[in-house]
């Protein structure tokens, strides 16, 4: 065996040096630790040993310093009820937020954000990106959780993937205003495909609806009408018929579990009255409802995207009757005219069933059933009657739009 010259030996060692040196160097690099306090605060514990900051459970918005970048850190709870916690680092970024966080190695890119959910120990449930892969997660030691994400993808995948058009459904993340938590991809989201994937199940907890479509009303009885006038009573139990008419609707709620919710539901429907009913003859005269109503909902979510559910109403409705004229005579005795408007609020109820289908993460179409019914109106009428009108049920078939927010 030919035995190393001399002159080589302590350059070999260096060479040796420098190689292990670099490579422990490599594999123990310091990140800036994150963690999950006992009461769910999100703390920060600097590399360079220059101190750590405190974001305290239910802060709606702090800037910290993570991971060499200034990132926007906020609370909130999803449609589940389960704290969530969102990390984002705005576009004007320079570079990507990377930090360690339950033995995870995680870099968020510049305009995007990390979101974690707690259970109800304040612990991690799950970690992924929003928009979803656009955070990376790399192991940093054997025990790593199982149900965190892959490791990044090799480097010519990324850079393929930097190349691509943009998706047009996703809008950029914007810089959200002091108390608010931050959009991850824009209103309304990205459009859906069957079955939704796991992380686009979710829906944020509050919603507004519109709906509307065409009102069937049951013949309404004239119960009574008085007054001074003589002959009044001759329109008693009396009915008048509706044509087709017109309802729509607004509703604003809140999911208080993935399927129990409540809201509070207002809008107007119209009814023309038809002429020339049960002997009378009847002229520009129109039936008003305004519903307000305080709702219990209930929903059934799964991956089809096809929702459907069921909404109990209770509480009020007022009831406007615009009476253009009304003449009715019998055996040679007329009846006085009924014209002139009244309008009465009375006890209502309504049942709805339906389904709404979703087309993006935050919008969705619905068709729906609705019965409605009130009470009794009393009513008033401009020209000195008084009249008793019965209790209709109506009957609605409506579509409408479904907005998350």
């Amino acid at each position: 065996m030919l035995a190393m010259p001399n002159a080589w030996k302590p350059t070999a060692w260096i060479a040796v040096f420098c190689f292990v040196t670099g490579l422990l160097t490599v594999r123990g690099q310091a990140y800036d630790e994150a963690s999950i306090q006992a009461d769910g605060s999100f703390s920060v514990r600097a590399s360079a040993g220059s101190g750590s900051e405190l974001v305290p459970r239910g802060t709606p918005r702090q800037s910290i310093q993570l991971g060499g970048q200034s990132c926007d850190v906020s609370y909130g709870i999803n449609s589940g009820g389960k704290q969530t916690l969102l990390v984002s680092l705005p576009g004007t970024a320079s570079a990507p937020a990377v930090f360690s966080l339950n033995n995870m190695r995680v870099s968020i890119p510049p305009n995007r954000v990390l979101r974690i959910t707690l259970n109800g120990e304040n612990k991690i449930e799950k970690m992924d990106g929003n928009p979803p892969e656009s955070v990376e997660f790399t192991p940093l030691t054997a025990g790593a959780p199982d149900n965190m994400p892959a490791p990044p993808r090799p480097s010519s995948e990324v850079a393929a993937a930097a190349s691509a058009p943009a998706d047009p459904v996703v809008s950029p993340v914007s810089s959200p205003a002091p108390g608010e938590a931050p959009m991850a991809t824009g209103w309304p989201g990205k459009l859906l495909s069957s079955p939704i994937p796991e992380n686009q199940m979710e829906e944020d907890q509050f919603y507004a609806r519109t709906e509307f479509g065409p009102r069937f009303v049951s013949p309404l009885s004239l119960v009574s009408v008085s007054g001074s006038a003589s002959n009044a009573g001759l329109y008693n139990q009396k009915q008048v018929a509706f044509s087709t008419g017109y309802r729509q609707d607004i509703d604003v709620g809140v999911w208080l579990t993935d399927w129990f919710g409540l809201a509070f539901e207002t809008g107007f429907a119209l009814n023309a009255v038809r002429g020339n009913t049960q002997g009378m003859t009847v002229s520009s005269s129109t039936f008003w409802t305004v519903p307000i109503l305080a709702q219990l909902c209930f929903q059934y979510p799964n991956d089809t995207g096809w929702i459907p559910y069921l909404n109990f109403g209770f509480g009020g409705g007022w009831t406007i009757f615009k009476v253009g004229g009304i003449d009715y005579s019998t055996g040679g005795v007329t009846a006085p005219t009924l014209s002139g408007t009244g309008s009465s609020v009375n006890n209502a109820y309504q049942i709805a069933a339906g389904v709404r289908y979703r087309l993006y993460e935050e919008l969705s179409i619905s068709l729906a059933y609705k019965f409605y019914g009130n009470s009794q109106a009393n009513l008033n009428l401009d020209n000195g009657l008084q009249m008793t009108l019965g209790s209709p049920v109506t009957n609605s078939a409506e579509v409408g739009v479904n907005f998350a927010f």
